[in-house]
């Protein structure tokens, strides 16, 4: 049985809350957004929040200013009671009663993390991943090792110029 979705949204900086009481809800500009904040910094469809396993999921919709949780932008994310949620340049905490199981719901955010780093070619297995190269550290013991300069060539002989006889 699933957890009813609960919870809200609250500006800060003083404002009236937003209350979560459905799934799946659409924030944006638009009016016919499930959730209308009619501000310039926030596309018309700027992002979705879902109530799946007792716990809400945020996920951008490419909207232009993009979306953060706890300063960080993403593309999709499980969102904890008390993170910080911002919307273009709106910034709310989220608050509700989580009731699923917080680990299943960990381990799906690592993998989500792993997926959205991939290449849409890497998902579709058509390139391999990307290796990422390695910066060689400069050690104390390298340090102390020399390069060996490299001799000058000798340099040429001037004779002088003998007028022709």
């Amino acid at each position: 049985m699933d957890a009813k979705p609960n919870g809200e949204l609250i500006p800060q900086g003083g404002g009236d809350s937003v209350p979560l009481t459905r799934s799946p809800l659409i924030v944006g500009r638009r009016e016919a957004c499930d959730i209308c904040l009619p501000f310039p910094t926030l596309s018309g469809r700027h992002c979705e929040l879902t109530f799946k396993e007792g716990h809400w999921i945020i996920r951008d919709l490419d909207s232009t200013n993009g979306t953060s949780v706890n300063g960080a932008q993403i593309q999709k994310k499980i969102l904890h009671s008390g993170d910080a949620v911002s919307f273009g340049s709106r910034n709310f905490t989220l608050q509700y009663t989580e009731m699923g199981r917080r680990s299943n719901l960990d381990e799906f955010d690592e993998e989500l993390e792993e997926v959205m780093s991939m290449s849409l070619l890497e998902k579709a297995g058509l390139a391999k991943p990307r290796r990422h190269p390695v910066n060689p550290v400069l050690t104390t013991d390298d340090a102390s090792e020399q390069p060996t300069p490299v001799p000058e060539p000798p340099a040429a002989e001037t004779r002088p110029e003998t007028p022709p006889t």
